[in-house]
């Protein structure tokens, strides 16, 4: 009896859960709908199942800087009370290491939980009529390009693939949704977006036969091409076969490095050690599930391959230091000009 009650006051849960009658918050740093919405209300089942008490799971949504907004709120605003978690995209990783000027947060500042995917492999989507080679991309001035925010995954991953190609004169159109985007293209808005291969072959498979092409591919951090994903043309190349200069090698190394993950979740430093304890065992147990691998691969399209937060700790240890490579990047995910290639 007297270990058991023990046991208890160390882990705060005792006869009645944790979590029991309780609500959790998932901050969502990005708008509804999309590809990063969809893995999360996946995923949401399973945290209430594995969760001692079984608790009601919300969203809020906060769209700002590509996440930024939502990061700096769970370092600066969130309650630290186990209640309030987020999921936001990987890219809050190179803005807060390279020094957004957007950025108030440190990465100290939270406790990563783990990320259901490594993301990726991505392609940079052409309008009808477009540049549907990598040879026309090269040489097409002025390619618009629309994205979601400065600073989002994937305006991210278009910068880095103009970067890599020297692409002349690209320019980005931002503003857009994630329902909205796609409208870009097929009103004339924009010639190109980016796009994660599997999102697109399972929800835009028909743009093929509309005469929308996907000339170039992104591979994901662990190597992963268009030979991946099922129903892809398996010739498409690919960006690192462009990296032609070891400026460009290093840019490509230091944004693997700095962007474990598709979408990550964490809670904010100071939440209290039995709730992270719940937490941390609740998201192991979801990696660990076959179920909710195949769920997710069915809503998601793509391999369930769990990253546990001690793998994304360690993503940050294997980044180059170079201060030029830096200087690059962080132009690379800022607003102005791309940095020069050579």
């Amino acid at each position: 009896m007297w270990i058991v009650a023990l046991l208890d006051a160390q882990t705060g849960f005792g006869a009645t859960p944790f979590y029991q009658t309780k609500t959790v918050t998932v901050i969502q740093g990005r708008s509804a709908g999309g590809l990063g919405d969809v893995r999360v209300r996946t995923l949401v089942p399973y945290l209430q199942k594995y969760l001692p008490g079984n608790p009601q799971v919300v969203f809020e949504f906060m769209a700002g800087g590509g996440g930024i907004q939502a990061a700096n709120h769970m370092a600066k605003v969130a309650r630290r009370d186990g209640f309030t978690i987020a999921n936001i995209a990987s890219s809050i990783f190179a803005k807060a290491l390279f020094e957004d000027p957007g950025v108030r947060y440190k990465l100290s500042d939270f406790v990563f939980l783990g990320a259901p995917s490594t993301g990726g492999p991505y392609g940079l989507v052409v309008r009808p009529s477009g540049p549907d080679t990598v040879e026309k991309l090269r040489t097409h001035k002025g390619l618009r390009i629309a994205e979601r925010s400065v600073g989002h995954t994937m305006y991210n991953i278009s910068r880095l693939i103009a970067f890599v190609l020297e692409l002349p004169e690209p320019k980005w159109v931002v503003g857009y949704a994630s329902g909205e985007i796609d409208f870009a293209l097929e009103r004339g808005e924009a010639d190109a977006q980016s796009e994660v291969l599997y999102d697109f072959m399972k929800n835009k498979s028909q743009w093929l036969k509309n005469g929308f092409t996907l000339p170039i591919v992104l591979k994901n951090i662990k190597g992963r091409g268009p030979e991946a994903v099922p129903g892809f043309p398996k010739g498409t190349p690919t960006v690192d076969q462009y990296a032609d200069t070891e400026l460009k090698k290093e840019v490509l190394r230091l944004y693997y490095n700095s962007r474990p993950g598709g979408s990550v979740y964490f809670a904010p430093r100071g939440t209290p050690e039995p709730a992270l304890e719940a937490l941390r065992d609740a998201f192991n147990r979801i990696w660990s599930d076959p179920q909710f691998a195949k769920d997710y691969e069915r809503m998601t399209a793509e391999p369930a391959e769990p990253l546990t937060g001690e793998e994304i700790e360690r993503f940050f240890q294997q980044a180059p230091k170079d201060p030029k490579v830096e200087t690059v990047m962080q132009q690379l995910i800022g607003a102005g000009p791309l940095p020069p290639r050579r």
